[in-house]
């Protein structure tokens, strides 16, 4: 039986030729097109409705998606909706994901995405935005190894995940200990999950591999040979009580850059191999490139919005 109708999906999209599926993510299908019109690759992601899901809610949802305009967010281009699924169309990614790179990052390099990650959600969070589901295998890499967050599918305005959130939507390895219960989210949620991702990208472990779930008494462990400064980094981002944890992707980004620097050199980001593109000021705040030098000196393009 197949997962989708594809002849429902090609009617819907006439203007696209629909190939093969891509993957599975907590939303739904993503499968393969190409836009005629425009004469490029794209993704499409098949979001079925649940009886009680109103279609203006995923209307909604899209229009503040296809809103988000950063180097390192997946970009939407169109949405569609059809009786009782939606297709959002987006930019195709063929770098592969942080998943599948994983074996061959160097620590700096993890960084580096760590680093173009916590500047897309910051970017985000400013536009009311929470992803909820930051994981290794929704952060992408375009042809040019450009790193990119997607699956925004299960993100959520800012002030509608609180006081409490009615559906635990997510994946539990990533998940902060308030997300699992069900319980208010911010932008501390989504540092968590980076928290975590960075964590396993230095370490080749997950956090639970050690004796840290999100449901135990206990502190975050402390990871196996990795640098101390970046260790009180995810220290930080992975502190169990939200209002104890690093508050904010753009204080994490900080955070961040700035025990790279100290730990790799002034110069790791040139030297990680990762094309990234995060804000200037950052980078000088880290005291990652002398004032009034040119961001791509350090191998970072300028521009991007705030990180």
């Amino acid at each position: 039986m197949p997962l989708y109708d594809s002849a429902r999906v090609a009617a819907a999209l006439p203007g696209y030729t629909l190939g093969d599926p891509l993957g599975v993510g907590a939303s739904g299908l993503v499968i393969a097109g190409w836009h005629h019109g425009l004469q490029r690759d794209v993704a499409v992601k098949i979001l079925h409705r649940a009886p009680d899901r109103p279609a203006a809610g995923f209307a909604t949802e899209a229009r503040l998606l296809a809103g988000l305009d950063h180097p390192h967010v997946v970009r939407v281009y169109d949405f569609v909706e059809k009786d009782d699924f939606s297709l959002l169309v987006m930019e195709k990614l063929s770098g592969g994901t942080l998943r599948s790179r994983q074996p061959t990052l160097t620590p700096p390099a993890a960084c580096a995405v760590g680093l173009a990650t916590s500047a897309a959600l910051a970017y985000a969070h400013t536009r009311g935005v929470l992803h909820r589901d930051i994981k290794p295998d929704n952060i992408l890499f375009d042809s040019a190894g450009l790193p990119k967050v997607a699956d925004f599918g299960i993100a959520r305005a800012v002030n509608d995940s609180g006081p409490a959130t009615s559906t635990v939507i997510g994946t539990p390895l990533y998940m902060a200990p308030e997300q699992l219960a069900g319980g208010r989210l911010r932008p501390a949620t989504d540092v968590y999950a980076l928290g975590v991702v960075l964590y396993e990208m230095l370490t080749g472990v997950h956090p639970a591999d050690q004796g840290q779930l999100a449901g135990d008494e206990s502190g975050p462990p402390a990871p196996p040979d990795v640098p101390h400064r970046l260790a009180v980094v995810l220290a930080g981002a992975l502190a169990r009580d939200p209002l104890e944890r690093t508050g904010s992707a753009h204080a994490f980004a900080f955070d961040l850059a700035r025990a790279a620097a100290l730990e790799f050199g002034s110069d790791w980001l040139s030297r990680s191999g990762m094309s990234i593109q995060v804000d200037h000021e950052l980078l000088v705040t880290a005291a990652l490139v002398p004032p009034g030098a040119l961001t791509s000196s350090v191998g970072a393009g300028s521009g991007g919005g705030p990180p």
